[in-house]
């Protein structure tokens, strides 16, 4: 039943990303259509006697450039904002593909051991506790980030005793 949720989900996803990907490829020819009418304007500005004339020269042709200008920050604005989403697809989907081949094991309780140098512990006893810890929080990360930063964060405190 969680399976043929998550696959669900990783349909819905894919398709979610294959139309981001088609805007995506939409919004990337605007701006370089927009990018190329912005350079053929600014040559056309660029008149030889435009130093030595009292009118403006094209005036019309630098209110469009300006105009051009603010169009293509906002695409560019827009076509972040695009592969942000693109982003998290590509998290999601991952997360979904981790879940839908069991990689990673469901959380552990999170057992503190004390990593500093003891008189009782050896060194290589400590150094496989602590590979130990990180290969748990490892798999805790996708499951549950913030308590894996806890773990951590708990870790390089007692390394620093």
């Amino acid at each position: 039943m969680i399976s043929e949720f998550l696959h669900k989900y990783q349909e819905e996803l894919i398709t979610e990303k294959i139309q981001l990907k088609e805007d995506m490829d939409l919004l990337e020819t605007k701006i370089k259509e927009e990018s190329k009418f912005l350079e053929i304007l600014e040559s056309s500005n660029e008149s030889y006697f435009k130093d030595f004339t009292p009118r403006e020269v094209n005036a019309k042709n630098r209110e469009k450039a300006d105009e051009v200008r603010s169009k293509l920050e906002n695409l560019n604005v827009e076509m972040a904002d695009l592969s942000k989403k693109m982003k998290f697809y590509d998290g999601r989907l991952s997360e979904v593909k981790t879940l839908l081949f069991n990689k990673v094991s469901p959380p552990k309780e999170s057992k503190l051991i004390n990593y500093s140098n003891s008189s009782n512990e050896s060194v290589e006893n400590t150094n496989s506790d602590l590979v130990e810890s990180l290969k748990d929080i490892k798999d805790t990360v996708l499951f549950d980030p913030y308590k894996a930063s806890l773990e951590l964060e708990d870790i390089i405190n007692s390394l620093q005793k």
